[in-house]
């Protein structure tokens, strides 16, 4: 039975409790004054130029060796935005992938959506200066051995080695008959790419004040398994990579999860690894899988709502819970999982928000970072179930890109 309260603000400040999984080593190493509250309002702020997400940056603090392994070369300020993209975030498996409700291409449809808008390159008013060619980030596919800062030995073997662990996470029955190899090949690897594309993301967050993985995501899955199409908790491996990166720089984490589903995954690694210092928000719907009451304890502002929420009902929700986030010290890195799934029309979300309520919730959601929280934002794009979920996306990303100068010349005037 579901004890979760379905209304309501839930509070629950982090106590260390004793996971009933296994404890894990802590394997970091490479690989080896509280904010004030905003001022009450009805409606998303209006767009500032100033000051910029490019002011938030602390470029002097990344351990770039520390990336080694996920990235062939450092990105350049001067010839990159920091959105990370690989083309093979694409799931594909000879159409069996469609029998599941995610559009496991989305990633490549918002990207090209993008690219067509010219939003992926610098933009400025001197058109000697505009650069036309995409410049993201592309991460290589992580290791192994990355993994295993957060998974077990136990999970990541059984992810490449066994067809039933991987069906159990993609929730893809028909996938037991294809060869392991292929399998391995076509949805185990994109999902490390994924995890790597995370990890890279939000280091450069750090170095540049904002980053967007346009993949990633997976809030379902923790230390010792994995569901929901969710194989490996990125959100946990960036941060445990980024706090050992900085030196403890960054320390303070505020993960706003806004996917439709409870983000349980990440919920659970928290209380394994007793991270005291990562504050949760999870906007959900208390109604559907995967209700979680293990992962309950870790949340600090849950916020559970039933199905059928509209438009004002959510973005006040969603208002209160980041105003309600400020009791906690100021964080060193905002973490948006932005999932699209309570996009009305999602055969699995069952809100009904819509194309325009997203747009608001993701412009208030980077207000707040850059206001507010004054730290840092990376973004990830989770769920999204319904057909248009990839338009979507790329309209609220666009919004994101023109209202907050993202694709603006570093150090040029304001376009």
């Amino acid at each position: 039975n579901n004890k979760t309260p379905m209304l309501g603000w839930v509070h629950n400040p982090f106590r260390v409790h004793s996971p009933s999984k296994a404890k894990l080593e802590n394997r970091g190493s490479c690989m080896a004054a509280a904010a004030a509250p905003p001022p009450p309002q009805t409606h998303p702020v209006p767009q500032s130029p100033s000051p910029k997400f490019a002011a938030l940056g602390r470029p002097g603090v990344i351990k770039k060796e520390c990336y080694k392994d996920i990235v062939q070369t450092w990105p350049n300020e001067e010839n990159s935005l920091p959105f990370v993209y690989h083309n093979a975030y694409n799931v594909t498996i000879f159409g069996f992938e469609k029998l599941h409700p995610f559009d496991s291409c989305k990633f490549s449809k918002v990207v090209n959506n993008l690219n067509a808008q010219g939003l992926l390159s610098y933009q400025t008013r001197d058109e000697k200066k505009q650069k036309h060619s995409p410049q993201m980030v592309e991460p290589l596919m992580a290791p192994h051995e990355a993994l295993l800062d957060v998974h077990t030995p136990k999970y990541v073997d059984a992810v490449h080695s066994s067809n039933m662990k991987v069906v159990q996470v993609t929730e893809l029955p028909p996938l037991l008959i294809l060869p392991p190899p292929l399998l391995q090949r076509q949805v185990v690897n994109p999902m490390k790419f994924h995890a790597a594309g995370t990890m890279l993301a939000a280091a450069l967050a750090i170095e540049r004040g904002w980053s967007i993985n346009l993949g990633g995501g997976m809030h379902h899955a923790y230390a010792n398994d994995g569901m929901g199409w969710c194989m490996f908790d990125d959100v946990h491996l960036a941060i445990r990579r980024l706090r050992t990166a900085t030196n403890g720089a960054v320390k303070k984490v505020l993960y706003i999860d806004l996917d439709v589903h409870q983000g349980n995954g990440v919920a659970r690694d928290k209380l394994t690894f007793k991270d005291e210092d990562l504050i949760i928000v999870d906007v959900f719907n208390g109604g559907i899988f995967p209700k979680d009451e293990d992962a309950w304890p870790a949340i600090n502002v849950s916020v559970p709502l039933r199905s059928g929420a509209g438009d004002a009902e959510y973005l006040k929700a969603v208002r209160q819970a980041l105003e309600d986030a400020t009791q906690w010290p100021q964080p060193d890195l905002v973490f948006y999982n932005a999932g699209t799934d309570v996009l009305e029309g999602d055969p699995l979300g069952r809100f009904n928000i819509s194309a325009a309520g997203i747009q608001q919730r993701d412009q208030m959601v980077f207000e707040h970072a850059l206001h507010t929280a004054k730290a840092p934002i990376v973004m990830t794009l989770s769920g999204g179930y319904a057909p248009k979920s990839s338009d979507v996306i790329s309209a609220s990303l666009s919004n994101l890109i023109r209202s907050f100068q993202l694709n603006a010349i570093p150090g040029s005037s304001s376009m």
